[in-house]
């Protein structure tokens, strides 16, 4: 006599069977949402990226320099790695040209161009000859080379210098001179801290960042309750000072350092002019010197006048250190130039109190807050020397 399956046998092993399907799709399905964001995430890690901490223009060259964040596995491809340059100026006309990275995965280079007027800089980083990461796009104004003419011995004609009709490039543009009759403010500014009321007023001295679209970026470390605005406490000499030089410690940061990068990271230490103040994280600070931080170039002392109770004149020396990065955050740049929105130095100044308030912006050039402009504002007491 046969044996048969009972049916709520057979009923159990379909539904047992059906399950098992209904999870392997449920599997399946899963993994096809996740494998975009994967693959998605492999190719951002994948990618290159350039920062341009230098775009300089003395007459009609340029000199470029910045650094290469290669992807995992491309640094022994360094050899093969080029940094692209494109520039692009008015009716179509464009030049081209690449540069290598050093063993530090940095670059510099110094390049002529026969264009002239607002240009638009684009960098981009190949590795075996492909793009890799996205390209950068900056601004730079090239003025065109002023013919200088001297009389010859002979009659009547002129030569250029070097001859046959060569150019002599202008000089890089200063700071506008002081209005006529301003008196110069040689000595310290001494700073008020910046404070907030209970109507969220503020005053003293600050700091904001704003995007490349103008609008101010919040620092969660801030402060203040309006997190758009970090307050700046005076420093160990009180202030900025007009008559002297306020340079960076040394060493100027924490630490660690960071044998990748061959860069000391970390905290801001100067704390002459300002206190060391949060920002997304890190301390950052302010230093005047000689020699510009960032850009190599020579900086002047800061320069500030005084006619009818407004301010003018230039703060090129101020320089923001912040992670083992240097901004300059001066107004007009070292090269004597207003970029973006980058505003002149202004403000108000009362001879009676020797009251003062100095506001200026900066074009931040460069560094993870590439294009961003940083917004100053200081408050306090003039000391003479």
């Amino acid at each position: 006599m046969s044996r048969r399956t009972p049916s709520v046998g057979r009923g159990l092993q379909s539904a047992v069977i059906a399950l098992a399907l209904a999870l392997l799709a449920v599997v399946a399905v899963a993994a096809l949402a996740v494998q975009p964001a994967t693959a998605a995430r492999a190719t951002s890690k994948a990618a290159a990226k350039v920062a341009l901490t230098q775009a300089k223009v003395t007459g009609q060259t340029l000199t470029l320099a910045g650094r290469v964040e290669l992807p995992r596995g491309a640094a022994i491809q360094r050899r093969r790695v080029k940094v692209a340059f494109a520039l692009a100026g008015a009716r179509g006309k464009s030049e081209r040209f690449t540069g290598p990275i050093d063993a530090r995965h940095a670059f510099r280079l110094r390049r002529a161009t026969k264009l002239t007027g607002r240009l638009a800089l684009t960098v981009r980083v190949t590795i075996g000859g492909r793009q890799s990461g996205r390209a950068l796009t900056r601004s730079v104004t090239v003025k065109a080379a002023a013919r200088t003419t001297t009389p010859t011995t002979g009659g009547g004609g002129t030569t250029t210098p070097g001859g046959g009709g060569g150019t002599t490039p202008p000089p890089a543009p200063g700071p506008a001179p002081a209005p006529v009759g301003a008196t110069p403010l040689i000595g310290l500014f001494k700073l008020d801290a910046g404070q907030e009321d209970a109507s969220g007023r503020r005053s003293g001295t600050w700091f904001a960042m704003l995007n490349p679209g103008g609008e101010p970026m919040s620092n969660h470390d801030s402060p203040f309750r309006d997190k758009d605005f970090t307050p700046l406490g005076p420093g160990s000499d009180g202030g900025l000072r007009t008559d002297a030089y306020q340079e960076p410690p040394v060493p100027a940061y924490s630490g660690p350092w960071v044998e990748a990068e061959q860069i000391l990271r970390g905290d801001a230490l100067a704390s002459r002019i300002v206190q060391p103040q949060k920002f997304f994280g890190v301390n950052f600070s302010i230093v005047t010197a000689a020699t510009d931080a960032q850009t190599g170039s020579a900086d002047p002392l800061p320069q500030i006048s005084h006619k009818d109770g407004r301010i003018s004149g230039q703060v090129t020396a101020w320089v923001a250190q912040w992670n083992g990065i240097s901004f300059n955050q001066g107004a007009p740049k070292p090269d004597g130039t207003l970029p973006g929105r980058t505003a002149a130095l202004s403000g108000t100044y009362d001879a009676a109190t020797r009251r003062f308030v100095l506001e200026w912006k900066s074009l931040i050039v460069g560094g993870p807050f590439d294009t961003f402009t940083g917004s100053w504002h200081l408050e306090g007491t003039f000391v003479p020397s």
